[in-house]
């Protein structure tokens, strides 16, 4: 019993998942790339994006009318001051003219109150409805604030580079270049008032093309759909307008990169090995560190062609662990290369063949580990690990 605990203690020390006493496990985070639903011919290997938009404002130009603006608001600032003054002077003229009238209208009501019986100026009072004097406060002048230039908020004006718009445009897996062309051409936005809400369009085509060939055409926002519970004449159009073709552009993004790109998802991997104390086993421990370089290359941002290096290696890694199964001898327990030994290199193959999505691999691989699963004489755990992994397969 003793034994028994001092085993399972030594498991967890080593922080091991693996499926035998020997097997030790390392764990390593990577983004596989989902399978694009319309995939390009692999003679694809860069692309160009052209965006073209109704929109000519720039923001010098902006700055220049704006600052035009300023100007005459200042030159107009004295007669401003001018037209406050008189204002003011003319309230102020008649304010005693208001004072007046406001104390008639108070004196009539008192001597409307005091003529009505007690109980009814009692009810009055308690309704608070007993006349009162209200004097018109005394007009104060507010002298208007001298114009102050503020920099124009770009929100709120319909300023877009054509340039900038297509450098953001990204098919992920692909570099820039030009063996495919993407065309994007937005128009302006038409706004529709129905029953004081707003509703908009604005249709914007998709154009996908190797050469003179279209391999994909799209409209976004062609239909009219709701913007806002207001009507068109008390919102910021131009705001609104901006955010959907920010809106447009993110959608296209999406787009293009489901139907042709290479998205990153996080994936991780667990790559079993024995220990290797005695040297026995420097092939298997070899391959694990060859392979776990390999998935480390495989990061968010990685390029096609840091990729295609990355799988190659674990290509080479998978040989290695083929050429160490066959030399497995199933029915000696105490054999260097015995059925454990075994167990690790099936999961890991299998593993790889489904993170790499070789179906054809995948399934030689699992063809080969059914027919030794008798000899293998899988525990629980282990028979549980594979029917998961046979599962993966029959779904790449």
């Amino acid at each position: 019993m003793k034994r028994n605990y001092f085993l399972v203690f030594a498991c967890i020390a080593i922080v091991t998942t693996s499926f035998a006493q020997r097997a030790m496990s390392e764990t390593i985070s990577y983004f596989n790339v989902r399978t694009p639903n319309n995939p390009l011919e692999e003679s694809i290997k860069t692309y160009k994006a052209i965006v073209e938009t109704p929109y000519t404002l720039t923001v010098e130009e902006l700055n220049v009318q704006s600052l035009a603006e300023f100007e005459i608001e200042k030159a107009n600032y004295v007669q401003v001051l001018e037209d406050s003054e008189a204002e003011y002077e003319e309230r102020l003229a008649g304010h005693d003219d208001e004072v007046k009238k406001a104390e008639a209208r108070y004196d009539k009501e008192m001597a409307d109150f005091k003529d009505l019986s007690l109980l009814e100026r009692l009810a009055l009072t308690d309704q608070g409805k007993k006349p009162a004097l209200k004097v018109p406060a005394k007009p104060r002048y507010v002298e208007p604030r001298e114009p102050v230039y503020v920099q124009p908020n770009l929100d709120d004006h319909l300023i877009f580079d054509n340039q900038v718009l297509a450098d953001n445009v990204e098919l992920l897996g692909y570099e820039k270049g030009s063996d495919l062309l993407i065309i994007i051409n937005i128009t302006k936005m038409a706004f529709q008032d129905n029953g004081g809400q707003t509703f908009y369009a604005q249709p914007t085509n998709l154009k996908v093309m190797k050469g003179a060939t279209v391999i994909d055409e799209k409209t976004f926002d062609d239909e009219f759909q709701f913007l806002t519970s207001s009507n068109s004449n008390t919102i910021n159009l131009d705001r609104y307008e901006k955010n959907n073709v920010k809106k447009i552009m993110k959608d296209i993004g999406t787009y293009i990169n489901e139907e042709f790109g290479f998205i990153p998802v996080t994936s991780r991997i667990t790559i079993e090995f024995p220990k290797n104390k005695k040297r026995e086993y420097d092939v298997l421990e070899n391959a694990k560190i060859k392979a776990i370089s390999a998935f480390r290359k495989m990061k968010e941002d990685a390029s096609g062609e840091t990729r295609e290096r990355a799988i190659s290696e674990l290509v080479a890694v998978r040989e290695i662990w083929k050429s160490e199964l066959a030399k497995v001898d199933y029915s000696d327990k105490k054999a260097v290369m015995n059925k454990d030994i075994a167990i690790m290199i099936f999961y890991n193959l299998l593993q790889v063949d489904v993170s790499l999505k070789d179906k054809a691999q995948a399934e030689a691989t699992l063809a080969t580990f059914q027919e030794q699963r008798i000899n293998l004489d899988l525990s629980y755990d282990e028979k549980n690990a594979f029917t998961k992994l046979e599962e993966q397969v029959y779904k790449l």
